[in-house]
This record gives structure tokens, C-alpha cells and sequence, in this order.
């Protein structure tokens, strides 16, 4: 292997604002989302033990660390809110008869078939070039939201200042798709 073998072939950085994020079960996150992470993944190591020393191997677990976004919150709530609902959907806290009602409620929200029978939602980030054309598309499989951050409000901001919330998802692994 030379010199000139080693050069990438696209030399073009991964710029951080260049993005989509949508999920099958709700809309609104797509349009108000302001960041969201690449979650990181370890594999765990099964020790070997031998009389002298301890060596290692590599595991065959996999774990994926938890997706995180950051969204701006509409006057109405609606994103906070289908959030919320699907939150209810999965675990009411008052009784059957209601999560079956905010489970159809939320099924208003569903983009296909497959996703309204299911407390899950694939999510898919979009990653664009530098021209903002697609180019990778990572898809979340099974996602479900298990935590919404608080809504402050508060006097003391501005009128200027937009409301932001978090809002974090557990799902059960990621796949990547070349767009080019």
C-alpha cells in the first residue's frame, strides 16, 4: 500500500447543522428539532481467566447509548404534547379505559399501519452534504421516548427567548443507509 492509496476519496467535513430528524409516530419533531446526538456504542469483554494473568475477549453484547434531542416548543405545545401522549399511550396513570383512549388519540399521529398497533417508532436521521442534498440516512428501530424534559416558565426571560425542551429514547439498535 503507497501514499497515494491511502487518500480518502471524499475529503468534504461532516457538518453538524446539516440534518433531518422524523419519526413514524409524530410529526411536528421533524420541523422543531434543533439537535439530536449519534448515540455511541460499547461491547462488553468476557474475561479469560488463566493462572498468571487475566485476558480478555471481545463480548457479544452490544450496548447503544441513548438518542437525545433538543426541540423548540410551538405555542400550542403540539410537539411537547404528541410527546406526552405517547407517553401516556404506553403507561397511563389513571386507567385502561384511558390509555386505550390517548392510544387512539395518538394513532392520529401515525404514519402508517405498521406504527399504530405499536408503543414504538422507528425514527430515521437524515445527514446531508454540504449542498444539502441527502447522503446517509441512520435508522433508530423501535424507538420509544422515556423521558420529556420540564417546560420553564418564567417572568424573568425574554419574549424573544424560545422554549426548549428534551426529550430522550431507548430503541433496540441502528442501521445505516448510503444515500450516494
Amino acid at each position: 500500500m503507497d501514499a497515494t492509496t491511502r487518500v480518502p476519496q471524499n475529503t468534504n467535513y461532516l457538518q453538524p447543522t446539516k440534518f433531518l430528524l422524523t419519526f413514524e409516530r409524530t410529526n411536528s419533531v421533524q420541523y422543531f428539532c434543533q439537535a439530536i446526538n449519534l448515540p455511541g456504542i460499547s461491547l462488553g469483554q468476557a474475561p479469560i481467566n488463566l493462572p498468571t494473568a487475566d485476558i480478555y475477549a471481545p463480548g457479544n453484547k452490544i450496548t447503544y447509548n441513548q438518542l437525545n434531542i433538543d426541540f423548540n416548543i410551538d405555542e400550542n405545545l403540539d410537539t411537547w404534547r404528541h410527546l406526552h401522549d405517547w407517553f401516556l399511550s404506553i403507561a397511563s396513570p389513571t386507567s385502561f379505559d384511558e390509555r386505550k383512549r390517548l392510544t387512539s388519540l395518538q394513532n392520529r399521529y401515525t404514519r402508517t399501519e405498521r406504527t399504530a398497533l405499536k408503543n414504538y417508532s422507528d425514527a430515521t436521521l437524515t445527514v446531508l452534504n454540504n449542498l444539502n442534498n441527502p447522503k446517509l440516512r441512520v435508522r433508530f428501530v423501535n424507538a420509544f421516548p422515556i423521558s420529556l424534559s420540564d417546560l420553564q416558565f418564567d417572568t424573568k426571560m425574554s419574549a424573544d427567548d424560545i422554549m426548549t425542551a428534551t426529550a430522550t429514547f431507548t430503541y433496540d439498535y441502528f442501521e445505516f443507509e448510503s444515500l450516494t
